[in-house]
C-alpha cells in the first residue's frame, strides 16, 4: 500500500516503511533534492529488464515497452521545455 506523505512529491510504501522522494521545486532554485520522473521510469526499465532475464513474458515486454514510451515522451517534454527557455521554471 502505498501512503502520499507531501502531495506529489513524497510516498511511502506502508508495507516496507520505505520512501521515494520526488524532486520538490525548480532545480535551479532549490538545488536536486529528489528523484526526477524520468530518473524513476529508468529504473523500472531496468528492474523490469531484469526480471524478465530470468523470467521472460509477454506481459513484460508489453511493460518494457510501455515505460520506454513514456520515458521518451518525458524527454520530448524537457527538450520542448528547453528550446521555449522554461526548463528548470515554474512556466509553461
Amino acid at each position: 500500500m502505498i501512503k502520499e506523505i507531501i502531495p506529489g512529491h513524497e510516498y511511502e510504501c506502508v508495507d516496507a516503511n520505505v520512501g521515494v522522494v520526488f524532486q520538490n521545486g525548480a532545480v535551479p532554485d532549490v538545488g536536486r533534492n529528489g528523484w526526477q520522473n524520468e530518473e524513476m521510469l529508468e529504473v523500472m526499465i531496468s528492474r523490469l529488464r531484469f526480471l524478465d532475464s530470468m523470467f521472460p513474458c509477454r506481459e513484460n515486454a508489453i511493460t518494457i515497452t510501455k515505460l520506454e514510451e513514456a520515458l521518451l515522451w518525458q524527454q520530448k517534454r524537457t527538450n520542448d521545455r528547453k528550446l521555449r527557455g522554461v526548463e528548470g521554471k515554474h512556466e509553461v
